[in-house]
């Protein structure tokens, strides 16, 4: 008889409970809904709200028991409320980056409370295009009113749910994933080029050798202190020291610096290396 008797009360509880609507009063069995006077046109009076709270609860009993619709007489968020979270989860995965078609149009969804952080927010409102406008035109008064026509009840499989879930975090992980970066390839300096150096001279020398080794003496040290310059400077430098040492400047002495010259164009490759010309 006690057995019977816990049997009973424990009947009664689970009653109560689906009387009450499951587990309804859970936050994440909420969905709200945006732009339903858009979708659901017509005269915002006092009739309005009923009609829809009619279409919304036949257009969201597919995916699962629904509890408890609302819809705000002001400006305000429209929601529903299903028995349990599955309800919930079927509506924000059915609707295509938050956007579930509703009457002429479509409303916008979202679950505050989701686990999933993309449900939380609203997405930002767009313009339905479509033929909407001009079936409106075609309706009498009385028939744009009339509870819209929604398919028919389709079963949500758990399973399938869970793949287009962890699909959906895929495709979003990926569009948040930075771009992969590429190293840029190092760059190949060429070495510097040897620097010629001035001749040496012997006691032997003659005096023409003398004075063109103190010629390229005194290049080579005007070339070292050429680099130390502005660069807006050491091409009008280096101008001047060619045109120190040209042969058809020199007439007195046109050997020593026809040498002294070719020693300062032996220079042109290693110019050419620290972009002087």
């Amino acid at each position: 008889a006690a057995a019977v008797a816990a049997a009973s009360s424990a009947a009664r509880v689970a009653q109560a409970k689906i009387e009450r609507g499951g587990d309804s009063g859970r936050s994440d069995c909420l969905v709200e809904v945006a732009d339903v006077d858009q979708a659901l046109p017509g005269n915002l009076d006092s009739s309005w709200p009923v009609k829809a709270k009619v279409a919304l609860q036949q257009a969201f009993r597919r995916f699962g028991p629904v509890v408890d619709v609302r819809v705000p007489t002001r400006d305000g968020q429209s929601s529903i409320r299903f028995a349990s979270p599955k309800g919930a989860e079927a509506a924000m995965v059915a609707a295509a980056q938050g956007f579930l078609p509703l009457g002429e149009a479509e409303v916008r969804l979202r679950q505050p409370m989701s686990s999933e952080a993309i449900w939380r927010s609203f997405p930002a409102a767009r313009r339905f295009v479509g033929d909407g406008d001009s079936k409106k035109k075609k309706l009498r008064p009385n028939e744009r009113f009339a509870p819209p026509r929604m398919p028919a009840p389709e079963f949500i499989d758990e399973e399938d749910l869970r793949a287009r879930q962890a699909a959906e975090a895929a495709r979003q992980k990926q569009a948040q994933a930075p771009p992969p970066t590429t190293a840029p390839p190092a760059q190949h300096v060429p070495p510097e080029p040897a620097r010629p150096a001035p001749s040496q001279v012997g006691a032997e020398a003659s005096p023409e050798d003398r004075q063109a080794a103190a010629g390229e003496v005194e290049v080579a040290k005007e070339m070292s202190e050429l680099l130390n310059q502005p660069f807006s400077k050491q091409k009008k430098a280096l101008k001047k020291l060619r045109l120190q040492w040209h042969p058809d400047k020199n007439p007195d002495r046109p050997e020593v610096a026809t040498r002294v010259f070719q020693f300062v164009q032996a220079h042109d490759v290693w110019l050419a290396h620290h972009g002087l010309g």
